[in-house]
């Protein structure tokens, strides 16, 4: 008789075990729709960037200057390339808000001097083709839209207005001039200085046409990444803002001082500053959301083991309500994440589901121990998960000791 209570028992337990298990794997279906969600709320996100991007400018390319030199025919044109180049630039940042998105974008006044000298690539004979009334000087960024003023050129210490008219750099359409380049070919060395004001959002890149190119970049954007195909040989990010310096040699490009084409500027690599504000949540909450199983099943670990030391039956039911709640705590964390940033959504719904299920578990077994035991799992839980979420680097290393 005692061995068929004792088999009864323990298949009962066995029984139990499987609907706890089944529950776990179907709250799998609301976890991925709510990672849905999140999804469809990046995209949203990514739609509102793109629609300020598009009013007010997206990343800007800075091409130029460069002496473009027409020859007696098309085969013997030439564009000449700085001998110096030195550009500075003060990115000025601001926040422009769409429905309840935030968006960084820039201003920047920049001037850009150095010289234009005979280049030794060029032979005499290529300067026999040339034909020096038509040259021009070209200047280009790959969206007129960027400039929030007209661009003023003085070229030897004569001011000279520069035109659209039809001209291209690269892929990009081109500010352009008429400019004396009898000097330059005779052998002596041309000054100019270009004053830009341009706007733009994401990043901003500069392509060192000068033989010797220096860049000197000052922002007050805190989260600034310094990508493209040269970094910085010096960078200071402080609280307040960053200063880079940039210095590229014609040795360590793929293009020469003279070129035969245009076009031969147009995938060439760049020195890059990105300033995107970086826009956390979304990322966060779906790196929360792979924990979201792990948690189900040992909250479901220790209530199974408060049910049966306390002898307390809690149907299968009360288990899955449990489990709603622990669901519910990743739409709790991805809307208020929108509203008051990923730290504060985080506390705020961990709070509330940590009280709601310690308090469920209290009104089914009577007992403040247990349900304390629950809620302290929960805590343990959830400031684990939100400590790995700032490691990011050591993240997964982290997570799986």
């Amino acid at each position: 008789m005692e061995n068929n209570t004792t088999q009864t028992t323990g298949a009962k337990l066995w029984l139990k075990l499987t609907i706890i298990f089944a529950l776990s794997l179907l709250l799998l279906i609301p976890q991925a729709i709510i990672q849905n969600m999140v999804d469809e709320r990046r995209g949203t996100e990514m739609e509102a960037n793109m629609e300020v991007c598009e009013k007010w400018g997206s990343s800007r390319t800075v091409r130029g200057p460069v002496l473009f030199i027409p020859g007696d025919t098309s085969t013997n044109n030439v564009y000449l390339l700085p001998e110096v180049l030195d550009i500075n630039s003060q990115v000025n940042t601001k926040r422009l808000k769409r429905g309840i998105f935030d968006f960084s974008v820039y201003e920047t006044p920049m001037k850009l001097t150095g010289t234009f000298a005979l280049p030794k690539e060029l032979s005499a004979e290529q300067v026999a083709h040339l034909k020096t009334d038509r040259a021009k000087l070209l200047f280009s960024i790959n969206d007129f839209k960027g400039f929030m003023d007209y661009p003023t050129l003085t070229y030897q210490g004569e001011k000279i207005e520069l035109q659209a008219e039809g001209m291209k750099l690269g892929n990009d359409d081109a500010l352009s001039c008429h400019v004396d380049v009898a000097k330059v070919l005779a052998g002596e060395a041309c000054s100019f200085a270009l004053e830009v004001s341009l706007k733009g959002s994401s990043s901003i890149c500069f392509v060192p046409v000068g033989r010797t190119t220096t860049l000197h970049v000052n922002s007050d954007c805190t989260t600034p990444s310094f990508a493209g195909r040269y970094l910085p040989a010096n960078r200071e990010v402080t609280d307040t803002g960053f200063t880079a310096d940039w210095k590229v040699l014609a040795l360590n490009r793929d293009f020469t001082q003279v070129l035969k084409s245009r076009t031969e500027l147009a995938s060439v690599g760049t020195m890059d500053v990105e300033l995107k504000v970086p826009v956390e949540q979304y990322q966060k909450t779906t790196r929360t959301i792979k924990y979201a199983y792990l948690i189900i099943l040992l909250t479901f670990a220790v209530v199974f083991l408060v049910e049966n030391r306390r002898h307390t039956p809690i149907h299968p039911v009360q288990y899955a309500l449990v489990g709603i709640a622990l669901v519910l705590f990743y739409t709790l964390l991805l809307a208020f994440s929108e509203h008051i940033g990923f730290g504060f959504a985080y506390l705020v719904a961990a709070a509330m589901t940590v009280g709601l299920i310690t308090t469920f578990i209290h009104g089914l077994t009577k007992h403040r121990t247990a349900a304390l035991a629950v809620g302290g799992l929960l805590v343990v839980l959830y400031t684990f998960i939100y400590v790995i979420m700032q490691l990011e680097s050591y993240a997964l290393l982290v997570g799986r000791i």
